[in-house]
Formats: C-alpha cells, sequence, structure tokens
C-alpha cells in the first residue's frame, strides 16, 4: 500500500477542483474536457459537488466570511416553488431543460420503454418521472451540503405528503426489486422529515423495518437477486436511516453479504460498498481485521480511476462521466470529473479512518 499516494489525494483532489472553477468560487464545470451544453448549463449539483470537496479537504473554512456567504447564497437561490415540486425545491432549470430536450435517439428510447410501460411489459420512468426525481435528489444534496456546512436553507422545503397514508402509500408503490432509486426516495423524504420538525420519523422508521430482509441485511424486495441493487440500495437507505437517527437493523448480515460480494471498479459502486461497510462497521464491531484488510484491495481498484493527467479521479477508469440524474454532461473524455473525485476522495477518507490513518483535519461528508 502506497501510503503517501492516498495520503495526498485530499489536497490532489482539491486542486483539480481549483481548475474546474469558472468566474467565482461557487461555479463549477464537471470536467476540462468534452462538456455538452448541458454540462456547460447545469450548475446546482456540481456547486454542491465542489462545497463537500471544500469540506472534507477543511478548505471551506479558510474562505473568507463573504465567499462562505456567497456560496450559500448561490445554493439558495435555487430554491423555488412549482406546482409540480414541493414547495421550496432547489430546481436547476437547466437540468429540467437539458432532459427536456434529449437527443433523438434518447428520445427514441424513451417513447420505447413509454409503449412497454403502458403495456404493462415493463415498468419505466417517464421523462417526468425522471424529472421528478433528479429535483427530488437535487434537493435532498443542496439541503445536505448546507447542512455539512453549519448552514440551511433559506426556505422550508416543503414535505411533499400532508399524512401517513400517503407516504407510506408512495414509499410501498415505489419498485424495491430496484432499492438504489427506490432508496433514493426513501432517503430524500427522511431528510424532509428531518427538517420539517421530525414529523415522520417514525413511519419512516417502521417503513425501513418492513423491508429489511434478514438474510442479506439490506432493504428491498424478499426476492431481489442482483447483488449489486442488494448493497447499493442499502447505502441510499443507510443514507437515511442516518437522518432520522435509526441504526442499521441487520449489519453483522450486511457485511457478511458485502464480503461476499465485491463490487466492480465504478464510482457508485466502490463508494456504495465501502460506505455500507463504513457505517455497519462503525456500529458493530464484527469481522473488523477482514474488511480494513479488503479495504486496502479497494484502495488499489480505486487506484485505477486516477487520472494522471489531472491529478484526480474520473467516474469511469479512463472516461470521465457522462451524465448527471437524465442529462449527458460530456462526451466522456479520458479525464478525470468532480463527480467521480468527490466520490473517490469520499471513500479514500473513510478507509484511511478505519485504518487509523486519516488526518484529523480531514472530515467525512454526511451524504
Amino acid at each position: 500500500m502506497d501510503k503517501k499516494f492516498y495520503l495526498d489525494i485530499p489536497d490532489n483532489v482539491f486542486n483539480f477542483l481549483k481548475t474546474l472553477q469558472k468566474d467565482n468560487i461557487y461555479r463549477y464545470s464537471p470536467t476540462p474536457e468534452g462538456l455538452t451544453e448541458a454540462g456547460k448549463s447545469i450548475e446546482l449539483g456540481f456547486s454542491c459537488y465542489a462545497m463537500k470537496i471544500y469540506y472534507m479537504t477543511s478548505n471551506f473554512d479558510k474562505l473568507s466570511f463573504e465567499d462562505r456567504n456567497n456560496w450559500v447564497k448561490f445554493i439558495n437561490s435555487f430554491q423555488a416553488t412549482r406546482s409540480q415540486f414541493p414547495n421550496n425545491s432547489f430546481i436547476d432549470k437547466n437540468l429540467i431543460n437539458s432532459i427536456n430536450t434529449f437527443e433523438l435517439s434518447e428520445s427514441l428510447k424513451y417513447q420505447v420503454k413509454n409503449i412497454l410501460t403502458k403495456l404493462n411489459i415493463k415498468r419505466y420512468d417517464s421523462k417526468n418521472d425522471l424529472i421528478m426525481k433528479s429535483v427530488n435528489a437535487d434537493t435532498k444534496q443542496a439541503l445536505a451540503t448546507l447542512e455539512e456546512v453549519n448552514e440551511e436553507s433559506f426556505h422550508k422545503v416543503a414535505m411533499p405528503f400532508f399524512n401517513t397514508k400517503d407516504l407510506l402509500g408512495y414509499l410501498e408503490n415505489l419498485n424495491w426489486m430496484e432499492p438504489w432509486t427506490s432508496g433514493a426516495q426513501f432517503s430524500s423524504l427522511c431528510v424532509y422529515s428531518r427538517i420539517n420538525n421530525n414529523i415522520f420519523n417514525s413511519e419512516l422508521e417502521s417503513f425501513a423495518t418492513k423491508i429489511s430482509v434478514q438474510d442479506t441485511g439490506s432493504y428491498h424486495s424478499p426476492n431481489l437477486v442482483n447483488k449489486r441493487e442488494v448493497i447499493n440500495g442499502a447505502m441510499k437507505i443507510i443514507t437515511g436511516l442516518d437522518w432520522i437517527n435509526v441504526p442499521i437493523h441487520n449489519p453483522k448480515q450486511l457485511i457478511n453479504f458485502c464480503l461476499s460480494n465485491i463490487p466492480e471498479s465504478e464510482g457508485c459502486d466502490i463508494v456504495d460498498f465501502v460506505y455500507v461497510l463504513y457505517k455497519c462497521s462503525k456500529q458493530v464491531d464484527y469481522r473488523k481485521d477482514e474488511i480494513n484488510k479488503l479495504f486496502i484491495e479497494i484502495l488499489e481498484q480505486i487506484k485505477k480511476l486516477y487520472n494522471k493527467h489531472d491529478n484526480a479521479f474520473s467516474y469511469f477508469i479512463n472516461q470521465s462521466q457522462t451524465h448527471y440524474y437524465g442529462a449527458k454532461i460530456s462526451h466522456g473524455e479520458n479525464r478525470a470529473d468532480i463527480h467521480g473525485s468527490l466520490l473517490c476522495l469520499w471513500a479514500v477518507l473513510m478507509i484511511l479512518e478505519s485504518l487509523d490513518l486519516k488526518e484529523e483535519k480531514l472530515k467525512i461528508i454526511k451524504p
């Protein structure tokens, strides 16, 4: 294990981030080359990613009061009220416009998916579904980012449901054969409940208990066999439980499942896997030597995502992140990107903490 390489990652990622900065401290490009029009225009998500990197590397506190204040104001400037979204959601109109103006090939795919959905052959999200989920995810991310730096939204985001029946009806109708996507919606509701005086915390906890599966330790439909979804879905649910201060239901079983099912070297998969093991290991003292041995191996997998030209990480091996939710943001050049760098930095810090190697000044985000 090349300790120096991994200990240098926070500074290297931060220096790369500065090359992505546009005209001021709070506007960033997702990657240096190959940007689409969407990649050039979408701003909220990349600003949140950048603030998280500033936070993890302890550089946010070094900013002037004016820069910190302006950055918080910028993120909060995306709050708006539109009839189709919960009041005071964080809405990046450029993201919505990009999803609505898919290239022809993408539009044809959606037309086919809509037909299959209408014929009850297979359920696919419509563009409107995708927009709703994207705004929901952006809102959750903005709230979580502001929370990290001890700030909050200027206006309280409204709960999308007014009573327990509607909330539980929505959760039960989500596709729990795809818990990574459905779990993201659950996690967002946990955030909304938290900021609305914990209004639905007990209901959310009860629902998570209901969908917890003893065999895997994860949260999904009982007949799910996709191992990637089992782990990635657990990650989303655990992030939500963390917001409402509820422990993982079956951490030992989830550790067992993870140790038997190691993911591929792709940004989200690696980080979701590390996060799940990290959180379970924080909760129970179980198989920690095996976990740490595996973490050292995973560091070498993460290293495959390292772009030597940029001294930072790409989301895919030798290819930058191409999409932000439903919008194509780049053509996937062999360059590092802000999303891959954020995820890999986060994973490295969790692993270094588990190995007792993390510098105290460095911080781990709460997604």
